[in-house]
């Protein structure tokens, strides 16, 4: 609304709603990890010998992956706009 370009222009750009849906979904991952280490400080805090299981890290570990997949398409969907690809108007 208040960008460079307008509303006008970033509605009907597709590399907009990918930047977008690109960064929410970074966002809703990153929620599990977050509880899992939160969760994982406090088993520390009380039992310093506590540790994971295995199955959860490799969980995790997934999750952070696409995570990071997810988070470098973030810069090449907003270089993309800038060059003017993804207009759905002409």
């Amino acid at each position: 609304m208040f960008a460079a370009k307008g509303w006008a222009y970033y509605s009907v750009n597709l590399f907009f709603w990918a930047k977008l849906g690109a960064f929410t979904l970074v966002g809703l991952l990153s929620i599990a990890p977050t509880v899992e280490f939160i969760c994982w400080r406090k088993a520390i805090s009380g039992n310093p010998g506590f540790s994971p299981a295995p199955h959860v890290i490799r969980n995790v570990r997934r999750v952070l992956f696409a995570e990071a997949i997810l988070f470098a398409f973030i810069p090449a969907f907003a270089a993309a706009m800038a060059r003017g690809y993804g207009s759905l108007s002409h």
